[in-house]
């Protein structure tokens, strides 16, 4: 027994062994390859450097809806987003449904998996948006009939060219960020301070993609049609519809749009391929969508764009429900908000992978705040070791965000009535 036991432990310090060479020797190529682009590339002067990335995405996000101004074309975003290679699909990530990889193809069925007893009140199902409303004066999305004269905006002088001038020159420049391995511990602190408060609410679904063996992979059909299902439903998407698209309605969908790409049966599609899909089929509508963004994840700046996307104009926008999809780590995600008021919203990410008890899972945050630190957890919790390495060795670049592990996208729809036609 203690010569099997030897056995076993020395097997395994070898696999170690091994797996740290390989990790070791991804990296050492990964450096070259940025070492050798920036070598090419300084010949060039500055003014023949293509726009950054980010600049691009930064247009996108002003396109911003209102009522006067036409929306841009979300098919002229994604094509300028994929002309400009802002973000290519082969990141080196875990690929999507990597849970799932002991399901085979022609497993069928699955029973679902079942959940532990509940203890000390944890992975409760947060509160329906019907009850959040009863407790508010807000009468839902679109209603502003009770409010209107609460909600116009207030008078005021405009503030005069000194004030103008010294708010130019203040204006907020982003914090500074410490190392990547303090920051990922900050954020984890920060989250379990919010659970602990219930400011954060994890609770599981009912299924999980990969149950049903037409779904595996199918994390980006799944993100848009939960907040195309957002967007219609008078109350906001519930567990019920989630479970309903992972199971049945993202099957054909995927199918379909597999099929018109000549991909694979569990292929992971890129985001811009669904949207156009389902706008084609009317499941997402073009004058609901509101822009684009992305860039680095962990830079508070560029995730705000998504914040600021998802949060609306104050009153314009900022009182109707919307929802967005996430591209992050080979993995989509949605985020859908439920407005409690003319300018307070709780936000719910949902996520189709069996990271909760061995489900799917919702988090609702009850709170922009709440919302804020939640993606924070949620960015930093995704890096590897490698990737942690990769980032500690490098700044973020734009030209080099093909390499980059902190990568982001993001696209956002909010429930905007049709533009009248002349």
């Amino acid at each position: 027994e203690e010569k099997r036991q030897a056995l076993i432990k020395q097997q395994q310090e070898e696999r170690l062994r091994k797996q740290q060479e390989l990790e070791q020797k991804r990296i050492e190529e990964l450096q070259k390859r940025i070492e050798e682009q920036k070598r090419s590339s300084s010949d060039v002067s500055p003014e023949s450097l293509e726009e950054s990335a980010f600049a691009k995405l930064q247009r996108l996000s002003q396109s911003q809806v209102v009522p006067q101004r036409p929306l841009p074309s979300e098919k002229q975003s994604m094509d300028t987003l994929d002309q400009n290679k802002k973000v290519t699909w082969n990141l080196p990530a875990e690929p999507d449904g990597r849970l799932l990889s002991q399901v085979s193809s022609d497993s069928g069925d699955l029973p679902l998996p079942l959940l532990p007893p509940p203890d000390n009140g944890e992975n409760i199902a947060p509160p329906s948006y019907n009850s959040i409303l009863k407790q508010s004066s807000y009468f839902g999305p679109g209603s502003r009939s009770s409010s209107s004269s609460s909600m116009e905006p207030e008078q005021s002088c405009a503030p005069s060219y000194d004030q103008v001038a010294k708010m130019s020159k203040t204006k907020p420049k982003a914090p500074k960020l410490p190392p990547i391995r303090q920051l990922i511990s900050q954020t984890a602190a920060k989250h379990r301070e919010f659970l602990q408060q219930g400011r954060i609410q994890v609770s599981p679904l009912n299924t999980y993609q990969g149950r049903i063996s037409g779904s595996t992979n199918g994390c980006t059909v799944i993100s848009a049609c939960v907040v195309s299902k957002h967007m219609e439903t008078h109350g906001g998407v519930t567990d019920a519809q989630v479970s309903s698209i992972i199971d049945r309605e993202c099957v054909p969908l995927l199918r379909a749009i597999r099929n018109k790409l000549d991909l694979g049966a569990a292929s992971l599609i890129i985001p811009s391929d669904v949207h156009d899909y389902l706008v084609d089929h009317k499941l997402l509508y073009q004058h609901k969508f509101v822009g684009a963004t992305g860039g680095n994840f962990v830079n508070p700046v560029h995730a705000g764009e998504l914040i600021k996307l998802l949060q609306g104009e104050p009153g314009k926008t900022s009182h109707l429900k919307a929802g967005a999809t996430l591209f992050f780590r080979e993995h989509v995600v949605s985020i859908v908000k439920f407005p409690k008021s003319a300018n307070d919203a709780v936000y719910d990410m949902i996520d189709s992978l069996p990271t909760c008890n061995g489900r799917g899972s919702r988090t609702r945050c009850h709170s922009l705040d709440a919302l804020k630190v939640h993606l924070g957890w949620y960015c930093t919790r995704k890096f590897s070791d490698s990737n942690i390495t990769y980032i500690e060795r490098n700044k973020w670049d734009d030209a080099m965000a093909d390499f980059d592990p902190r990568v982001f996208q993001a696209f956002v729809w909010a429930d905007l009535p049709e533009p009248k036609s002349n």
